[in-house]
């Protein structure tokens, strides 16, 4: 928008009025990079204004519920966030709603580097509500995730598919998804994976399908009440779960598949489940087993280590 700008005085004088540029765009902030601060109140987005970031930013609300994106587009990223050039990229204190059933609410790609070049391509999101869209979150790429104390809930398919390398998840709640709460594909893995809640989602809460190196670890997780077995775990290299709770998850609590190097589990509660509190498959690598506990069993073989009836209780 273009506004005029010339004095009364200089008009009565002949003078020839200068035009200058009017403020700048929410999709116009967010491409220049910087700090960009989001009033409170709903800001709509459409399918000519979702928002594509490439440079070091941080996008800051007023507070989940306080500053909300309300993307209408039938498809396409709400925030697309490229990192193939260095950048860190931070999104805080907003929530981003893609009411369509379709897209993304948060996409970040980007990085085919190793080692030092994954750090310089961040993304943060702390304090976030995701939902709406088909797949809330979606990385890709050889670059560093982190998502804290955020809320993605109510999308269509997968609150989370995740194929960033070494992620970092804390103290999030994903839960009443359409299909898993979290799955990692590619070369995604939990690096550092402490307290999150994966609930209520229509299939599985947490599913492994990764076809590169994936070495997860998880500490204090919970997976909760999900339509079908709580936790799946394939073509991981090691597996670690450790004092965390899996109960009342539809069809058993945990399928682990066969690790190269190794499988961890100690100090869980297993409870409540509809069916084998775990079905364990380790023929590669070493097993550890210990310290769980079992109750509410469902069934008669609660627990299965290649093949064979065992009691989580006395491992």
């Amino acid at each position: 928008m273009l506004a005029v700008v010339c004095p009364l005085a200089a008009l009565m004088l002949g003078c020839s009025p200068a035009t200058v540029a009017g403020a700048p765009s929410l999709q116009q902030q967010v491409a220049e990079g910087g700090v960009v601060q989001l009033a409170a109140g709903t800001t709509n987005i459409d399918c000519g204004s979702q928002l594509r970031i490439t440079r070091s930013t941080t996008l800051i609300g007023q507070g989940r519920d306080v500053t909300i994106l309300n993307d209408t587009c039938p498809a396409g990223d709400t925030v697309f966030v490229d990192v193939a050039q260095p950048a860190v990229v931070a999104i805080r204190d907003l929530t981003v709603i893609h009411n369509t059933g379709a897209g993304t609410n948060i996409r970040v790609t980007g990085g085919a580097q190793c080692c030092d070049a994954i750090v310089r391509r961040i993304l943060r999101l702390e304090s976030v509500d995701l939902q709406g869209a088909g797949d809330c979150l979606v990385s890709e790429g050889q670059n560093l995730l982190f998502v804290e104390r955020s809320f993605i809930h109510l999308c269509a398919n997968d609150g989370a598919q995740i194929g960033s390398f070494g992620v970092t998840l804390h103290d999030n709640w994903i839960g009443q998804n359409g299909h898993n709460g979290a799955t990692f594909v590619g070369a995604g893995f939990c690096a550092s994976c402490i307290g999150n809640e994966y609930w209520l989602n229509k299939a599985h809460g947490v599913v492994y399908a990764v076809s590169a190196i994936s070495d997860a670890r998880h500490v204090g997780e919970y997976i909760d009440s999900n339509g079908d077995v709580g936790l799946v775990v394939n073509g991981v290299r090691d597996f670690t779960f450790n004092s965390g709770w899996i109960g009342s998850n539809q069809n058993g609590g945990a399928i682990i598949n066969d690790t190269q190097i190794g499988t961890v589990l100690v100090g869980n509660t297993f409870t409540n489940n509809s069916g084998p509190s775990l079905i364990l498959t380790q023929t590669s690598g070493p097993l550890q087993v210990t310290g769980n506990v079992s109750s509410l069993q469902k069934v008669a073989c609660d627990a299965k280590v290649n093949g064979v009836c065992a009691d989580l209780n006395t491992m």
